[in-house]
């Protein structure tokens, strides 16, 4: 197994029969694993969170390490689902990456360069408004079942999931 060292090695994909496992490594040190069965087109979001040493091939989650619970919300990181109260929030897929990513780690400032690296794969910095887009999605979306005031908005630097900000 080959471990991801900031500024050194920044991901890896392993194949197998059953389809692919990505890593990706950011330069501030942080990671994320992705899945993708044979025969999908898109990634899911498999796990986050700080590098503490080698990242290795996750076992299966347990339904417990699998959902994430913030107040009202609850994210559901196999069956890719999230919900509000109860109420089903419809996310497309690249809205729940976004949402899975934010609460990975709630209260930590994810900056757009970072969220674009992770989510959408960009090199390097770019203009474009595809994160807000994203984050105003799943905050109407939120609203819509009872929930508001979750993601914080860092003028000109990225976005934070915040516990107990409902309405």
């Amino acid at each position: 197994m080959r471990s991801l060292v900031p500024g050194r090695f920044t991901s890896a994909v392993v194949r197998t029969d059953n389809g692919d496992l990505e890593a990706q490594l950011s330069d501030g040190g942080h990671w994320q694993v992705k899945v993708r069965s044979e025969g999908e087109v898109d990634w899911r979001l498999l796990c986050v969170g700080h590098l503490d040493g080698r990242v290795l091939a996750p076992s299966p989650p347990t339904q417990a390490q699998a959902t994430v619970r913030i107040g009202p919300l609850l994210i559901d990181l196999v069956r890719r689902r999230a919900e509000a109260d109860g109420v089903d929030l419809d996310l497309g897929p690249r809205e729940f990456d976004l949402l899975a990513l934010l609460a990975s780690e709630p209260g930590r400032l994810f900056t757009k360069d970072e969220i674009l690296r992770e989510l959408w794969g960009y090199k390097e910095a770019a203009a474009t408004r595809t994160v807000d887009t994203h984050v105003s999605t799943i905050r109407r979306k939120l609203r819509r079942s009872g929930v508001d005031g979750f993601i914080v908005t860092y003028r000109g630097l990225g976005f934070k999931l915040c516990e107990g900000v409902a309405v």
